[in-house]
């Protein structure tokens, strides 16, 4: 856990990848993105150009994370920083959404937000 008292010059720095647009431009062109975007089992429907039909789940945990004091954050550090900031927390988010089956449902500016038991069976865990 980091708290943003405690982050350090390398945390507002770049992540460093020599062509960032090629992994997107690959994904677009295979039709990745909905991949991205749906849960598999709609991304797969929705490829293969069938209708996709409302679920209902019972159990799930919905997860949202906040930046506390964002704006302060943002009006010290430039865009840049910031931006670099985000790109390094949400990579993280991202990271543990795999390897605990969350499902990301979206981030926007300082906001990340998952589900569990949605893709998965994980009703013994999904809350854990």
């Amino acid at each position: 856990d980091m708290i943003f008292g405690e982050m350090t010059a390398n945390d507002t720095e770049p992540i460093v990848d020599a062509n960032p647009n090629t992994r997107l431009r690959t994904e677009v062109a295979r039709g990745d993105m909905l991949y991205e975007v749906f849960p598999k089992a709609v991304a797969d429907k929705l490829k293969a150009g069938q209708k996709v039909e409302p679920e209902t789940h019972n159990n799930v945990t919905i997860f949202f994370s906040d930046i506390v004091r964002f704006t302060d954050i943002s009006r010290v550090l430039s865009p840049v920083k910031v931006c670099h900031m985000l790109d390094r927390l949400y990579l993280a988010f991202d990271a543990l959404a795999t390897k605990h089956e969350v499902f990301k449902v979206e981030t926007i500016g300082d906001a990340w937000m998952g589900v569990t038991n949605l893709e998965n069976d994980q009703n013994e865990t999904h809350a854990k």
